[in-house]
């Protein structure tokens, strides 16, 4: 009986570690698509299950499986459109183009989002300057529409678990 309960709930305690390593393929193609076209190696930000779990408690929720590689550099600037395509095609077609920015230098952000429920996943690629980061999160959807809304009286609204409104 006690091995049983000692499975059970080593069990429970495994199924939300593979929900999020499933949920982050899509983070992991795209940083393993990266290292294959461009001669740059990804770097993982150490003890990111830490930051993504403070990162939820501190947010109540609002924030969670967060993700983040870092490419340091690059010998040869990316050509924006060529980096732009590479995401959008290694994503695929459950993702959508949310903001695309390019500037005179070179510089290029791309914002992806896949709605999942009552949550919606980011996607971020920055470059700049000789430097790619990529960020996958998860935010809770009802959230981001109030900052997409009004973003000042969104973080007036939400002060982070002290006398946070209700979503």
């Amino acid at each position: 009986m006690k091995a049983a309960a000692w499975w059970l709930t080593a069990a429970l305690a495994a199924v939300p570690v593979t929900g999020c390593a499933a949920s982050g393929h899509d983070f992991d193609a795209v940083v393993s698509a990266v290292e294959t076209r461009y001669p740059a190696h990804v770097e993982r930000v150490p003890m990111m299950g830490l930051i993504s779990f403070c990162a939820h408690v501190v947010t109540g929720g609002g924030v969670k499986g967060m993700q983040v590689a870092e490419f340091e550099n690059f010998r040869n600037a990316p050509d924006p459109a060529e980096l732009d395509r590479l995401v959008s095609e290694t994503l695929g077609s459950e993702w959508q183009r949310f903001v695309t920015t390019r500037d005179h230098d070179g510089n290029v952000s791309l914002i992806f989002s896949q709605p999942d429920g009552q949550a919606m996943r980011l996607l971020i690629a920055d470059y700049e300057h000789g430097e790619l980061d990529l960020v996958r999160v998860e935010v809770n959807g009802k959230r981001m529409q109030r900052w997409i809304q009004n973003p000042q009286g969104s973080a007036r609204e939400h002060d982070y678990g002290r006398n946070a409104v209700p979503d």
